[in-house]
C-alpha cells in the first residue's frame, strides 16, 4: 500500500490535472478524480483493447477532446493509468513527463 501512497505524486508532473490507476477489472487503486467508476471502467476497457489494436507494447493511448482537455491512457504493467491533462500543456510535453514519471518509478523497483 506504500507503493500506492507513493504513486499518488503522479499528480505533481507537470500537465496532470487528474489521474486514475486501475487494473482489467477496473478495480480502482488510486485516484483524483470526481467520477472515478466511470473513469475506471473507461480506463480499464479503452487500456486493454489498445494492446488488440497496436499487436505490440503501446506507450500510451490519446483520446482528443474538442475542449482541449485531452484523456491519455498508459499501461504500466498489469494496471493502466488515466490521466486527463491540464489544458495549458501540450500533448506531448504531457506524455513525457508522464512515461519519465513512470519510468523512474519502476525503475526504482516500488512495483505497484
Amino acid at each position: 500500500m506504500s507503493n500506492i501512497k507513493r504513486f499518488k505524486s503522479i499528480i505533481n508532473v507537470a500537465g496532470v490535472d487528474q489521474y486514475i490507476l486501475v487494473d482489467k477489472a477496473a478495480k480502482i487503486f488510486a485516484h483524483n478524480m470526481a467520477d472515478p467508476q466511470k473513469m475506471a471502467e473507461i480506463t480499464s476497457i479503452c487500456g486493454s483493447k489498445s494492446h488488440t489494436i497496436g499487436k505490440t507494447s503501446v506507450n500510451y493511448v490519446m483520446f482528443s477532446r474538442e475542449n482541449h482537455i485531452n484523456f491519455f491512457i498508459f499501461p504500466v504493467g498489469k494496471y493502466y493509468l488515466g490521466v486527463i491533462k491540464q489544458e495549458s500543456i501540450n500533448n506531448d510535453l504531457l506524455a513525457e513527463n508522464v512515461l519519465r514519471f513512470l519510468k523512474d518509478f519502476l525503475n526504482r523497483k516500488i512495483g505497484i
